[in-house]
C-alpha cells in the first residue's frame, strides 16, 4: 500500500498551519497580502483533504479531487507569489483594508475561468502557467531578500527560496507517477515536497509583520467594525 491518504493528510495539515499563521497576521494587522496567502493555502488544503478522502475512504470522489486540485493549481502558487511581491513592492497598499485582497482573488479566478473557457487553452496548461508564474515571483522575492536582508534574516530568505526550489523539483523531476523512489511512491514524494514548500512560507512572515514605517510604534490592531488609523 502506498498510503496516499496519509501523505495527503500531512499536506493538508501543513497548508492549514501556514494558513492559520497568516490569518493571524491578516486579522491583527489588516494586511491584504496575508489574506492572499490564506486563500492560497486553503485551496491547497481542500485539495489535499479531498485526496485523503478519495484514497482512504471513497474512490468515487475522484472527480471532486481533480476539480479541487485544478483549483489549487490556479490559486496556490500564483496567490502566494503575488502576495510576496505585493508586500515587497507596496506594503502600504491594503495595509488597513481587506477588500484589495478580495479584488485580487476575484481577478485571478476570473482570469483563470476565462482562460479555461477559451478553446485556445487547456485547463492543464492554464494551471501550469499560473503555478510557474507564482513560483517565479516567489523565488524572485526570496532571492531579492537574500541579497538585501532587510526585515528578514538571510537564513529565512534562503529557506524561503529553498521552498520554491523544492516545489519546482517536485513538479519537474519527481512528478506523480506510480513508480517508487527510495521505497516511496513518486506521488507521495511529490506531496511531501509540496508540504515542505508550503511550510517554507512561514519564513516570509517578517515581510508581512515588519513593514510598518519605522517600527517605533506597534502595528495597529484591526478590530471588528473598526478601521485602524495612523
Amino acid at each position: 500500500m502506498h498510503n496516499y491518504w496519509l501523505i495527503e493528510i500531512l499536506l493538508a495539515l501543513a497548508a492549514a498551519l501556514v494558513a492559520s499563521q497568516y490569518w493571524y497576521i491578516a486579522r491583527d494587522r489588516c494586511r491584504s497580502p496575508a489574506l492572499l496567502v490564506v486563500a492560497a493555502m486553503l485551496s491547497l488544503a481542500l485539495a489535499a483533504i479531498a485526496g485523503a478522502y478519495r484514497y482512504g475512504i471513497d474512490p468515487a470522489t475522484t472527480g471532486l479531487h481533480r476539480a479541487l486540485t485544478q483549483l489549487s493549481g490556479y490559486l496556490t502558487f500564483l496567490l502566494s507569489g503575488l502576495a510576496l511581491l505585493w508586500v515587497r513592492l507596496a506594503p502600504q497598499l491594503g495595509r488597513h483594508r481587506r477588500w484589495p485582497a478580495y479584488a485580487v482573488l476575484a481577478l485571478v479566478l476570473a482570469a483563470a475561468v476565462g482562460a479555461v473557457s477559451s478553446p485556445q487553452f487547456s485547463a492543464a496548461g492554464v494551471s501550469r502557467f499560473c503555478s510557474t508564474l507564482g513560483i517565479a515571483l516567489w523565488l524572485l522575492v526570496a532571492l531579492w531578500r537574500l541579497f538585501s536582508a532587510r526585515f528578514m534574516p538571510r537564513y529565512q530568505a534562503l529557506l524561503l527560496a529553498a521552498g520554491a526550489v523544492l516545489v519546482v523539483f517536485a513538479g519537474l523531476v519527481i512528478g506523480t507517477g506510480a513508480t517508487t523512489v527510495l521505497g516511496l511512491a513518486r506521488t507521495n514524494w511529490f506531496h511531501l515536497l509540496l508540504a515542505a514548500g508550503a511550510l517554507s512560507l512561514l519564513c516570509a512572515r517578517p515581510l508581512f509583520t515588519d513593514t510598518d514605517h519605522s517600527q517605533q510604534a506597534p502595528a495597529p490592531v484591526c478590530k471588528k467594525g473598526e478601521t485602524p488609523r495612523e
